[in-house]
């Protein structure tokens, strides 16, 4: 299982390396936030990260992290996901033919 495990991190590794030395990444990335903030998600998580550290005595990044992540990631709205996806396969049928 572990090899498996190593594999997926390899292959991973390789696509991200692909992506980022092609401007891809920087390309999905930018959209992304693009229709993130569009979408008020952008919004949404500032608002839940002032009132979770407004309910910290001290507040650390890494907790407040640890709090909405979950939200964060689970909130990001279908149609966006899907749309990034297929920049994402797209790019690798390109890239892995």
């Amino acid at each position: 299982m572990s090899s498996s495990k190593d594999a997926d991190q390899g292959l991973y590794k390789e696509v991200h390396r692909r992506l980022v030395q092609s401007g891809e990444w920087d390309r999905i990335v930018t959209l992304l936030s693009q229709k993130l903030n569009e979408n008020g998600w952008v919004d949404d998580m500032r608002i839940r990260g002032k009132e979770a550290a407004r309910n910290m005595d001290s507040p650390k990044f890494q907790k407040l992290l640890e709090q909405i992540e979950p939200h964060a990631q689970s909130s990001v709205p279908l149609a966006i996901r899907q749309e990034i996806m297929v920049i994402i396969k797209q790019f690798l049928e390109k890239e892995f033919q």
